[in-house]
């Protein structure tokens, strides 16, 4: 391969100086600490086209990736881990079999209940000054009246095959 393509998320430690110094030696190029102080500077670096291996990260706020990890993680856990594979001919014929077991047994679609309702409720003696500054409020575990009545919850039931 001529170039290896890495998504990350934006967690700290996919793009700490030690990740730097370990792509600097896979990518034979220099390594120099003292222009890789900040994080921008480090996921400028590690996001470098010119270097054999490119780090591409997500969106700080692409939680609907979580799904696509919650997936590899059933693939890891489920497949490979168990697996022992002769040729990559072989890894590739188990590995549709799998995926076609799956998405008839196992698969099912995500039921999204968030209604677009801020998750922070707001009650009039729960904020600080501070608090309105920074637009927090406490949690309160019993809705409002007006919220049973709009967002009443709504169980999940998984339908028959």
């Amino acid at each position: 391969m001529k170039r290896y393509d890495w998504v990350m998320d934006n967690l700290n430690t996919h793009w700490s100086l030690d990740i730097c110094r370990l792509v600097a030696r896979w990518c034979n190029v220099p390594f120099e600490p003292q222009k890789l102080t900040k994080g921008p500077q480090r996921r400028a670096f590690l996001s470098d086209p010119s270097h054999w291996h490119v780090f591409h990260f997500t969106p700080k706020h692409g939680s609907w990736l979580n799904q696509a990890e919650l997936f590899f993680g059933v693939l890891h856990r489920r497949f490979l881990v168990r697996g022992s594979f002769s040729s990559a001919k072989d890894f590739v014929r188990r590995l549709e079999r799998f995926l076609k077991d799956y998405n008839t047994r196992h698969a099912h679609p995500y039921r999204w209940t968030y209604t677009g309702e801020p998750l922070v409720r707001d009650t009039p003696f729960s904020r600080t000054r501070c608090q309105q500054r920074q637009g927090r409020a406490c949690f309160s575990s019993r809705p409002k009246r007006f919220e049973r009545l709009l967002y009443s919850p709504r169980p999940y039931r998984r339908q028959a095959a």
